[in-house]
């Protein structure tokens, strides 16, 4: 398991202004879309918020690891909603195997045990989705980095609601 990267992200979110983090947003990484941010304005523009893996992308040691923001086409097919348009958004990608993305390249990248990505980074693995601090995912980082062998299925499987 990459601890170094993950306790990284963890020193970063908690010194993030917490106006900056938002555990829901995803990026749209094509310009004149709504939610557009690059990776440039995200660093640089005060008013831009990511989620914590759209941060941990920015990360000089994330993108040396090969960690890097890709594009998905959301087609009609994925659409539920008949009034719905397609779109495309930002997601992360893992140079070690560009097949996958999202929580299966953080995975795999980090070498983390089977459903400690979507633990730690998906929104509605937390008690309040509509609004987690970034501080709280920091603290869920540094448990989950500091737990044994032994303790870490147990405690993905006490915070999984899958």
């Amino acid at each position: 398991m990459r601890k170094d990267l993950l306790l990284e992200l963890a020193d970063f979110l908690e010194k993030l202004d917490p106006s900056r983090f938002d555990i829901r947003t995803w990026r749209r990484p094509t310009k004149n879309t709504v939610g557009f941010v690059s990776d440039e304005q995200l660093l640089t523009d005060s008013n831009t918020v990511a989620c914590p893996i759209g941060w941990a992308a920015t990360l000089p040691s994330w993108k040396e690891a090969g960690f890097y923001m890709g594009k998905l086409d959301i087609t009609k097919d994925d659409l539920s909603h008949p009034l719905s348009t397609p779109y495309t958004m930002a997601i992360i990608k893992w140079n070690g195997n560009p097949d996958i993305d999202s929580y299966d390249a953080i995975q795999e990248g980090l070498d983390l045990p089977s459903g400690m990505a979507e633990v730690l980074f998906e929104q509605d693995n937390y008690a309040d989705e509509g609004y987690t601090p970034s501080f709280v995912v920091a603290e869920r980082i540094r448990e989950f980095c500091n737990a044994s062998e032994d303790e870490l299925m147990d405690l993905i499987l006490s915070y999984d609601e899958h």
